[in-house]
């Protein structure tokens, strides 16, 4: 099948040891760690019907094999994330993290809750996608020892069991999965919540972290002193859209403890 006809995939280094997978309109993320080997963070839409796996197309445009995936990290249970993972983690028996209130969704054994948009009308339904077993549930805020270190934050509101990863390495980077969105030159939180009031709170929450890069699954990247501008530039204005949303009633501020 010729490449045209495929959905559109390129790759950026963005470290000597990290690599950012654009998969169609979504980012995926690749880490590689002497020790740990190759860390796969989301992989995409689920393909149309007869077209190759993205993540394998991917791979192999950087000479790896499914087989080398050693982890694999899923931010959340939207199928634009957990779309093509089933045939890697069957190829390369990697183990899966994933928020424990989301890893239902991808294990088939309950359905994709539903979402609403900033009016409330409701969200697209979900496409197929192949099942895929949990090893790893996270339950709260968690240290992964991967590649250095890697921090999981629970942040729901997008959907339940979402996950935001902040790699220790690199004066920090934070994979800020679906918390936010910038694309076209316009911030904004993702489309498709189960709860505005978690939305917010969840991006406060990840105000009170350090990281130098801020990479987001859907647009433009923070490439330096991203939490500088996160904490006092984007977030002001992301604050604002959460509380013009349709379940904001009763909104309260909340610290949010980083210990």
């Amino acid at each position: 099948m010729s490449e045209d006809n495929l959905e559109p995939l390129s790759i950026t280094q963005l470290e000597p040891d990290l690599w950012q997978l654009q998969l169609w309109f979504v980012h995926a993320f690749l880490i590689h760690d002497d020790h740990d080997g190759w860390i796969l963070i989301d992989s995409g839409y689920p393909v149309k019907p007869g077209h190759p796996n993205m993540v394998v197309r991917a791979l192999d445009q950087l000479g790896l094999k499914t087989t080398d995936i050693t982890q694999i990290l899923i931010t959340h249970g939207h199928p634009d994330h957990i779309g093509n993972v089933a045939l890697v983690a069957a190829q390369s028996h990697a183990p899966i993290w994933m928020g424990a209130a989301d890893a239902g969704i991808l294990e088939k054994s309950f359905p994709m809750p539903p979402v609403h948009q900033y009016d409330g009308s409701p969200g697209k339904g979900c496409p197929y996608f192949e099942p895929a077993p949990v090893t790893h549930r996270i339950h709260g805020d968690t240290q992964i020892p991967l590649a250095g270190g890697i921090t999981a934050i629970e942040t729901p509101g997008h959907s339940a069991g979402q996950v935001a990863y902040l790699w220790n390495r690199h004066n920090g980077i934070l994979f800020a999965a679906d918390n936010l969105i910038n694309e076209n030159d316009e911030l904004a939180i993702a489309p498709g919540n189960i709860d505005f009031n978690q939305v917010r709170h969840s991006l406060e929450k990840l105000s009170y972290y350090e990281f130098d890069k801020l990479l987001v699954s859907h647009g433009n990247d923070l490439l330096a002193n991203a939490s500088f501008i996160y904490r006092n530039l984007w977030l002001p204005n992301l604050i604002p859209q959460t509380l013009n949303s349709v379940d904001s009633k009763n909104y309260q501020p909340q610290s949010a403890n980083v210990s």
